[in-house]
C-alpha cells in the first residue's frame, strides 16, 4: 500500500466497515450457506489473483479489500444462520426429556422465562421455556420437561424469531410439566456470576420498595421483567426508555466522566488502571449481564483512547470492537436492540460531545461542577445519536424529552453508583445495609415523580406511524450530519 492517497488506517476503516455491512445485507436473506458458497469461492478465488496481478492500481486494490470483506461479513451471517436452522427442534412434538438451565432466568411478574440444552438425536439443541413465576428455577439446574414445541412468534414489528437465533434457539415451549432434578450443573465460573447476580438483585428488592427496587435493577443491569405496564408506559411517554435500554452505557458515562476530571490529577496510565477495577468490580457485581459486558468492552476502549492510546484513531477502535463482537455473534448487528443502541450511543459520545463540550466552555457554565457537567456533555452527546433508533424502536416521539432528560440524566450515574455502593454495604454489614439504600431511594424517587408527573401532560409524545417513521429518521439524520460538517469546517477556518 506504499505510495497510496488513502491512508492505511483509514483503509482498516472502509474494510470494518465493508464487512459490518456484509453482515447487515445477508440478514435479509434466509440463504442456505451450502447451496452459496461454491458460487461465491471462484470470485474470491478471482478477486485474490487479481490483487497480486495488479502492482500501481491502489484503488483497485482498495476496492478488492472492501469487497472481500463484504463478502467475508455476508458469508459469515449465511453460515450462522444455515448451522442454527439444520440444528432446529422439530415443531408440533411433544418431547420428554432431561434439560439443564444455560442462562439466567428473566422473572417477570407472572412467568419466568429461560433457554435450556437437550440432546437430540446426538446433538445438543437450546429451547425456550416458559413457565411460571414459582417455583423459581436457577441456572446450572438439570430438570425433566414434558412440553410440546412451537415456533416462537414476532408480536408489536418486533423480529422475535431472529432475536432468539442470536442465542441458538428456534423453537420455545410454553407451560411444560417440570420435575427438578439437580442443581449446580453448569459452568463454575458462569454459576459464580449468576449467583452474585442474584444476590444483587435479592439485596436490592429486599431493601427497596416497588417500583424503586425494579428501576434500581433496571438502571444498574438492564432488566425491565420486573416493570410493571404503566412505568413502562410512562418512560416512553417522556422519553426516558434508554435508562434501562442502555444500562450498560450508563456505566459508560461514570467512567468517562471520571477520566474527564482526572486527567489533570492522575497519569493516564493510572487512570485506565483506575477505570478497569472498577468496570470489571461492576461486571463481576451485576454477574456479567450481557449489556453491561458488552458496553464494558467498549468502555474500555473509548478510555484507553482517552488516556494511553491517545493517538489512536477512535473511529477504528469503536468498529474493531464492534466487529469483534460481531463475528462472534452475528445476529448482534441487527437483531438486537441493545447493541445498535449502544453502538450508537458511544459514537455520539466519540462525536458529539465535543461539540457539546464547546458549549459548556462558555462563560455561563463555569458554574457548573465538573462532574456535573462532564456527566450532561456526555449524556446529551448520547441521547443525540440514539434519537432516530429510539424512534425505529418504539414508535414514538416524545415532545417534552429535552426537559424530561435534562432533569433526570445526570443523575442517573450517581444513582446507578448509590445502588451499587449499597449493594457493596449490604454484603460486608447486612445490618446496616437497608440504612445504606436510603442513600439510593430518594434519586429512585426523583426519577419515578418526573415521569409520573411529566406523562400526564397533555401531548407529551405523539406516535408516529410506520410510514412517516423513515421519513423522520432520514430528515433527522440529514440534518444532524449536516450540522456536524458545517461546525468541523468551521472549526478548521478558525484554526
Amino acid at each position: 500500500m506504499k505510495n497510496m492517497s488513502i491512508p492505511n488506517f483509514r483503509v482498516f476503516t472502509f474494510v470494518l466497515v465493508s464487512f459490518l455491512i456484509g453482515i447487515f445485507f445477508s440478514s435479509f436473506f434466509n440463504l442456505n450457506f451450502y447451496n452459496f458458497y461454491w458460487q461465491a469461492f471462484p470470485i474470491f478465488v478471482l478477486t485474490i489473483g487479481i490483487y497480486f496481478l495488479t502492482k500501481k492500481e491502489y484503488l483497485l486494490k482498495l476496492s478488492i479489500y472492501i469487497s472481500s470483506a463484504f463478502l467475508f461479513g455476508f458469508l459469515l451471517f449465511a453460515y450462522k444462520n444455515t448451522i442454527i436452522s439444520e440444528n432446529s427442534l422439530p415443531l408440533s412434538t411433544i418431547h420428554k426429556t432431561t434439560a439443564i438451565i444455560v442462562n439466567y432466568p428473566q422473572i417477570g411478574q407472572t412467568n419466568q422465562q429461560f433457554f435450556v440444552e437437550i440432546s437430540d438425536s446426538g446433538k445438543t439443541k437450546r429451547i425456550l421455556l416458559t413457565t411460571a413465576k414459582n417455583p423459581e428455577y436457577f441456572y446450572g439446574d438439570k430438570i425433566e420437561i414434558e412440553g410440546t414445541t412451537t415456533k416462537p412468534e414476532n408480536f408489536s414489528g418486533f423480529d422475535y424469531i431472529n432475536y432468539l437465533k442470536r442465542f441458538g434457539i428456534t423453537a420455545e415451549i410454553k407451560n411444560p410439566e417440570i420435575t427438578f432434578l439437580s442443581k449446580n450443573n453448569g459452568n463454575k465460573i458462569y454459576h459464580y456470576l449468576f449467583f452474585l447476580r442474584k444476590k444483587f438483585e435479592t439485596s436490592v428488592i429486599e431493601n427497596l420498595p416497588e417500583p424503586e427496587s425494579s428501576l434500581a435493577i433496571g438502571l444498574d443491569i438492564g432488566s425491565t421483567k420486573g416493570f410493571s405496564k404503566e412505568i413502562m408506559e410512562q418512560f416512553s411517554k417522556i422519553g426516558i426508555t434508554h435508562i434501562v435500554a442502555l444500562s450498560g452505557y450508563n456505566v459508560t458515562i461514570i467512567i468517562v466522566a471520571l477520566t474527564d476530571i482526572l486527567l489533570g490529577i492522575l497519569t493516564a496510565r493510572q487512570i485506565f488502571f483506575f477505570s478497569s477495577i472498577i468496570i470489571i468490580l461492576f461486571d463481576i457485581l451485576t454477574g456479567g449481564a450481557a449489556s453491561v459486558v458488552r458496553a464494558s468492552i467498549i468502555t474500555l476502549v473509548i478510555t484507553f483512547g482517552k488516556t494511553i492510546g491517545r493517538k489512536a484513531d477512535m473511529t477504528n477502535l469503536l468498529l474493531l470492537s464492534a466487529t469483534v463482537m460481531v463475528v462472534i455473534n452475528p445476529f448482534l448487528l441487527r437483531f438486537d436492540g441493545g447493541f445498535a443502541l449502544s453502538f450508537i450511543a458511544f459514537s455520539g459520545l466519540v462525536y458529539i460531545s465535543p461539540i457539546i463540550e464547546k458549549l459548556f466552555n462558555l462563560r455561563w457554565a463555569k458554574i457548573i461542577p465538573d462532574f456535573i457537567k462532564s456527566v450532561i456533555i456526555e449524556t446529551s452527546a448520547a441521547q443525540v445519536a440514539v434519537l432516530p433508533l429510539i424512534l425505529l424502536m418504539f414508535g414514538r416521539i416524545s415532545i417534552i424529552a429535552p426537559i424530561s432528560n435534562i432533569l433526570i440524566l445526570p443523575i442517573i450515574p450517581v444513582t446507578m453508583l448509590f445502588v451499587f455502593i449499597s449493594a457493596l454495604i449490604d454484603f460486608a454489614l447486612p445490618a446496616v445495609g437497608h440504612l445504606a439504600y436510603l442513600i439510593s431511594y430518594f434519586p429512585l424517587k426523583y426519577i419515578l415523580f418526573i415521569s409520573d408527573k411529566f406523562s400526564k401532560m397533555p401531548l407529551s409524545s405523539v406516535i408516529i406511524s410506520n410510514n412517516w417513521q423513515i421519513f423522520f429518521v432520514a430528515s433527522y439524520c440529514i440534518l444532524l450530519f449536516s450540522s456536524l460538517l458545517f461546525i468541523k469546517l468551521k472549526w478548521a477556518e478558525e484554526k
